[in-house]
Formats: structure tokens, sequence, C-alpha cells
């Protein structure tokens, strides 16, 4: 009966975690978050690399699953807006990430969708984190 219940116990406690898993992960980079809503009207990225900065992600319901106060120290954050798209279906790839001695380059691509979609206007935003606390270059 013990071991019933401690198993029951060990299974509840290592399912339980307060850290949703990121929709992409690369050894370098996980894409923690994507959204078709929540963006801005116009096409940006920003790079969150300091901790006052950070608090803005730790602050927003929808992101603060995905990080935790201590990733700043170790991680840098990449914000991209892809703007006001006239459709649904709209994402993003990060088509190439690289790891010089200063500095990371990344480069992203704006994937527009591949069949017919409701012709809804969408917003679409991602949230990218980069497993270094390097310069950021973004092409």
């Amino acid at each position: 009966m013990k071991k019933v219940i401690l198993l029951s116990l060990f299974l509840i406690i290592t399912s339980c975690s307060s850290l949703k898993k990121p929709m992409v992960t690369q050894p370098l980079y996980d894409i923690l978050f994507g959204s078709e809503t929540g963006g801005g009207s116009f096409q940006f990225y920003e790079i969150i690399s300091e901790e006052n900065e950070f608090k803005m992600l730790l602050g927003d319901d929808m992101i603060k699953p995905y990080v935790t106060k201590d990733d700043i120290k170790t991680c840098n954050f990449i914000l991209v807006n892809l703007g006001e798209k006239p459709s649904e279906g709209y994402t993003i790839k990060v088509q190439n990430i690289e790891e010089l001695s200063d500095k990371i380059v990344i480069t992203l691509k704006e994937i527009p969708p591949t069949k017919n979609v409701n012709a809804v206007t969408r917003k679409p935003c991602y949230v990218i984190k980069i497993k270094s606390k390097k310069t950021i270059e973004i092409k």
C-alpha cells in the first residue's frame, strides 16, 4: 500500500510542472511562444537582454509560463512582431543561427500561409529565447 501511495505521489509531483514546453527547441534557441493575436500593428523586433526589460515578459500572462526569473542571467530574448497581416497562418522560422566568438547572428524568415485561410486581420508575435548572453545580431 505504501508503494502505491508513494508511486502516486511521485507521479503527481513530476507531472505537474510550472513551466510549459517551448514550441521549438534547438541547442542554441527555443521559440517559446507564438500567437496569431497580441502583436502590434507594425513589424518590429526587440532584443531583451537586461533584467529591467525582462520584467515585461514576466508580467505577461501568456509568456510567463515559459520563463523563470533567473532566465535573464543566462539567456537573451527576442520579441518578434510580424505586424498586421491580412489573414491567419503567418509564422516565422529561424533560418540560420550562428554563434561567433563575440556575438550570435540569427536569420529570421517570415513564412506566409501555404493554403487558403480565413481573411481575418491578425497581428502575430513570437518570443525566442537565445541560450547565450552574447550580443545578438538579427538579419
